[in-house]
């Protein structure tokens, strides 16, 4: 486990049940592991910055969620999600909605995820002085 359940609660995360935030943080070190060619494996302590990138991808976990069970109102396709509201007027109510298309909302929410590794995990090395993101074979692993 990378984050602990408490460490979470400490940055500042959403109010979860701890049973929903241990699928989250699995979800998570999954996406990490696969990442870092599971480099972190047999590590007794983690530094900070793994710390902070998994608070910020089980954040986007949940947004993207979020994102998928919310539909948009005039729509019966599941397909069409309603990310949030662009416009509004409050006379004449006009409430202009930006919708996207499920795919198109996951493929943003991956690239961030991919963004986010790549930001906090560059450079970082496990205890065996490996970098974590290092796309190549080190000759003991």
């Amino acid at each position: 486990m990378y984050l602990t359940y408490d460490e979470y609660a400490d940055m500042g995360g959403q109010d979860i049940e701890e049973t929903t935030f241990n699928d989250l943080e699995f979800e998570a070190s999954s996406i990490i592991d696969w990442w870092t060619f599971n480099r972190l494996h047999g590590e007794t302590e983690y530094p900070q910055a793994l710390k902070k990138c998994m608070y910020r991808l089980i954040k986007l976990i949940l947004d993207r969620q979020s994102a998928l069970a919310t539909k948009s109102p005039d729509s019966s396709d599941s397909s069409v999600i309603q990310p949030g509201i662009i416009q509004e007027s409050n006379d004449g109510v006009t409430t202009m909605y930006n919708t996207l298309s499920a795919k198109e909302a996951v493929n943003t929410l991956d690239t961030e995820m991919g963004n986010i590794i790549r930001m906090y995990l560059q450079g970082i090395r496990n205890s065996l002085g490996h970098k974590l993101l290092y796309r190549g074979v080190y000759p003991d692993e």
